[in-house]
């Protein structure tokens, strides 16, 4: 299993190469630098994010922003621990062959790319893994297993929403399972500081009432587009899990998700008494996906790659549990089994890759945005917001707050070399950018000019160039190769240059 951690661990720290910061990640390096209480304890999207924003301020006084690595290593680290765990906790209930083909699973499980190659995701990851282990300590079943899981729990509530279910199943396994009921300590004590925590600083309760009416089929919805993932039969996935990928990837996950409940259902059925620990992860996936239908169906996004996640690793665990006194196949069975996970394997780590080249290119366009804010830096008014940026509206970095981030942390926009060489969508947005802040726009010209010096002509395609008493005409040639489009670029002289198209309309 070590190796096929270390494979894997280097497979997807190579997926984020050339990657950056990324939506909240700019909320945490504009508003989150101070060192005071409120820095640390102010909810970010209503969650409780202590644990990963600690772990970033770390990062920020260490490495700064020009250095990216060490966050692409973290988020790496986050997924192998809740796949180490995964396989922890298989291994001692099917044995060591079982326990890799069920981690594997989530160690390529590509529809969950964002929660395993965008590193601000470590918000859930944390509270997955400090989730998972919580369980395992709660197997030890003697005081310092207690007192293990009731730190876990505390670090689980604090670093996302995803404490809560956490909780919700803890306090299930505490009450329902064989064990002293004083032992409810356990999870009243991390929730009474959560509770706290809330009261203090929350400012209103997240969820919709609207989406009440939305939850069930909200829930059903994440519940199969989670199966058609862990299948390998999910569409690749764009940042809001949206659209006709959403469409496409519950084509499939609803008639199998009719089929996983069907069989969930009969093995209950045969389960006598049923297990404590199918009702602690039970709970687990009801709460989360209740919750968030109460807080999200209103966007309309059930196959969002960062709720399949969650539910195809609770997911795993339930099916371990259920699997634990089965006879399982050998050989031939076994070899079997091997081979259909590797093929869901396959499939989903085309969705990784796909993850990885979006958040690629999204980089190039941050750091393309950024690079135009630095060359501009002179003429930006203080309270201009990066418009360019991917995520605005959503994200809105205040430039000043840009600036002094920089100062302190360095940057990471590109050089003007890396600039230029970029992609065309990121030097379209950046030329967006100049013009936004230079308030540069086409306008009529009047009536006469003083006509100066001729522009500079930088490059010319498809067509010729000449010069006539201060002015340059470009014209097409007649016949060009497919594909070419004729085009002359130059340097915008100082006063600016009037352009009069002659014939057909001209592009600018």
């Amino acid at each position: 299993m070590a190796v096929l951690l270390l494979v894997g661990g280097a497979f997807l720290y190579w997926e984020t190469r050339a990657t950056t910061f990324w939506f909240d990640e700019w909320a945490w390096v504009a508003e989150r630098r101070g060192g005071d209480l409120r820095t640390f304890l102010a909810p970010h999207n209503g969650h409780f994010s202590l644990v990963p924003l600690a772990l970033y301020k770390a990062l920020f006084a260490t490495v700064g922003l020009d250095d990216f690595a060490p966050y692409r290593v973290l988020a790496v680290a986050a997924h192998l621990a809740c796949v180490a765990l995964l396989y922890r906790y298989a291994n001692q209930r099917l044995g060591a062959g079982w326990a890799v083909l069920v981690a594997v699973l989530l160690l390529s499980f590509g529809p969950g790319w964002q929660n395993i190659l965008w590193p601000f995701q470590i918000t859930w990851q944390l509270s997955l893994a400090a989730g998972v282990a919580a369980l395992l300590a709660l197997d030890r079943s003697d005081r310092a297993g207690d007192l293990a899981a009731c730190a876990l729990l505390g670090v689980a509530l604090a670093s996302s929403g995803i404490g809560l279910p956490i909780a919700v199943g803890l306090g299930v396994e505490v009450l329902a399972g064989r064990r002293d009921r004083r032992s409810v300590w356990i999870v009243a004590l991390p929730l009474a500081l959560y509770a706290t925590w809330w009261l203090v600083y929350q400012d209103s309760s997240e969820l919709v009432l609207r989406n009440v009416v939305l939850t069930t089929a909200f829930a059903a919805d994440v519940a199969a587009g989670t199966v058609s993932a862990l299948a390998g039969l999910s569409s690749s996935i764009g940042e809001s899990g949206g659209g006709g990928e959403t469409a496409a990837t519950l084509a499939w996950g609803r008639p199998l998700a009719v089929l996983a409940a069907g069989l969930l259902l009969w093995r209950l059925s045969r389960l006598r008494p049923l297990p404590t620990r199918v009702l602690t992860l039970l709970a687990i996936v009801a709460t989360f996906w209740l919750l968030l239908g109460l807080q999200r169906s209103q966007l309309g996004a059930p196959a969002s790659s960062r709720y399949l996640y969650v539910g195809a690793l609770f997911a795993l665990l339930l099916v371990v549990e259920l699997a634990r006194d089965v006879a399982l196949p050998r050989r031939g069975g076994a070899l079997v089994a091997g081979a259909v996970v590797g093929a869901i394997a396959v499939s989903n780590l085309g969705d990784m890759r796909d993850g990885g080249r979006f958040l690629r290119a999204q980089a190039q366009i941050t750091r393309a945005n950024l690079a135009a804010l630095e060359l501009a830096r002179p003429h930006i008014r203080p309270d201009a917001v990066a418009a360019g940026l991917p995520g605005y509206p959503l994200v809105a970095l205040r430039v000043s707050d840009y600036f002094a981030a920089t100062e302190e942390l360095g940057s990471p926009a590109a050089t003007v070399a890396e600039l230029v060489t970029s992609r065309e969508d990121a030097r379209a947005n950046a030329d967006a950018e100049l013009r936004r802040i230079g308030r540069i726009e086409p306008k009529p010209a009047p009536s006469r000019l003083p006509v100066g010096a001729p522009p500079t002509v930088d490059a010319v395609v498809g067509g010729q160039v000449a010069s006539r008493a201060g002015c340059i005409e470009f014209s097409p040639a007649g016949s060009l190769p497919t594909a070419t489009v004729p085009e002359v670029q130059l340097t915008v002289p100082a006063g600016g240059l009037t352009l009069s198209p002659r014939g057909d309309d001209a592009t600018v």
